[in-house]
């Protein structure tokens, strides 16, 4: 079955509802059908499967009892207190004079394995491993602030050092090395694929159509009312239609498309939205995630883009545990889900009221 949602824009919402049946031995082997639903993202055009009963599936190589070994790797942590001055790497001095950035409480250094020309780690410095409800905001825009200094630095030391991001993995389960809370910030001479991906269709649907895929995502989403969670007049955060993984959710700032626009009471309003996102994934019981915050070009003012993010929540942290990334994801690259984004939403929306 085929259906397609259109708001009040030029935006579609497109999916395939279908039907999968079997004899479960947790039903006394009746006949039992589960929906399948596919997606498809009204701007990439990225795909994903959402069935709501694979959260019940049985995960085998689950081993509680890892925070022991979180409060052991606390010792001799490089980003704690009393570390970060011996054990991380310095800027030379033509970038950073004291061979590191700092705002507040946030301290920015080269990652000591980059793959960038410019790669740099933002510590929020303090607690080696709070809870995610336990951020905040301030906290976190001091890292922001930290790491839209660097991307500064950086584009007016090069100027072929035109395109940026601010990165988030959290626990490692998100891919991170080190237990404590720190993002990776990349300045480039070429934007990642997918982030050239939301620039180019971008820049299509405003040659097609003469307006901003965001500005008029945002206005659909409003007049639906099913998957916006929160919008005030300098961002908007929404479920994601199609998402890329579990629990995503999608920051839209508004009237900006470089991250070196990214001040004051935009910057107050993202802080204090990751914050209340990160509030809700911890009743969710989420201890893990991705974030990633894509920058248009640094020297230029687009109209047709806005500057945005998207979080997704990983796995839980267990000694051992089962990936929410298999064949399908990193082969077939179709992202299986486990929620709706219409319930996550409904869920999201009094944590950022």
């Amino acid at each position: 079955m085929k259906l397609g949602i259109r708001g009040l824009s030029r935006i579609s919402f497109v999916k395939e509802i279908y039907e999968a049946k079997l004899r479960s031995p947790l039903s006394g082997y009746r006949l039992e059908g589960q929906p399948i639903e596919y997606r498809v993202d009204p701007l990439t055009g990225m795909a994903c499967r959402i069935n709501i009963r694979r959260s019940m599936r049985v995960k085998q190589a689950v081993q509680p009892g890892t925070d022991r070994s979180i409060r052991d790797s606390q010792g001799d942590c490089p980003f704690c207190p009393g570390n970060i001055e011996r054990m991380t790497p310095q800027f030379p001095r033509g970038f950073a004079e004291e061979g590191r950035l700092r705002r507040g409480s946030a301290v920015l250094f080269p990652n000591m394995y980059p793959f960038s020309p410019y790669h740099a780690v933002a510590v929020f410095s303090g607690e080696h491993s709070p809870r995610l409800c336990d951020f905040h905001p301030q906290t976190i825009r001091d890292c922001l602030e930290v790491s839209i200094e660097f991307l500064r630095l950086a584009h007016e030391l090069e100027g072929r050092v035109n395109y940026g991001s601010v990165n988030w993995n959290h626990m490692p389960p998100a891919g991170a090395s080190i237990v404590h809370p720190h993002l990776q910030v990349i300045g480039d001479v070429r934007p990642t694929r997918f982030q050239g991906m939301l620039l180019e269709e971008s820049r299509a649907y405003h040659e097609r159509y003469g307006g901003s895929y965001w500005l008029d995502l945002v206005e659909t989403e409003a007049d639906l009312g099913e998957r916006l969670i929160h919008r005030d007049e300098c961002m908007a955060w929404l479920a994601s239609y199609a998402p890329q993984g579990n629990n995503e959710v999608l920051g839209i700032i508004l009237g900006c498309s470089s991250i070196l626009e990214l001040k004051g009471e935009r910057l107050e309003a993202l802080s204090k939205g990751i914050a209340g996102i990160l509030k809700g994934y911890h009743d969710l019981g989420v201890e893990s995630f991705n974030m990633a915050l894509f920058s248009g070009p640094l020297d230029e003012r687009l109209d047709y883009y806005s500057l945005n993010l998207r979080m997704v929540s990983r796995p839980r942290v267990e000694a051992l545990y089962t990936s929410d990334c298999g064949f399908m994801e990193k082969l077939h690259m179709d992202n299986i889900v486990e929620s709706r984004p219409e319930d996550l939403a409904e869920k999201f929306r009094s944590y950022l009221s």
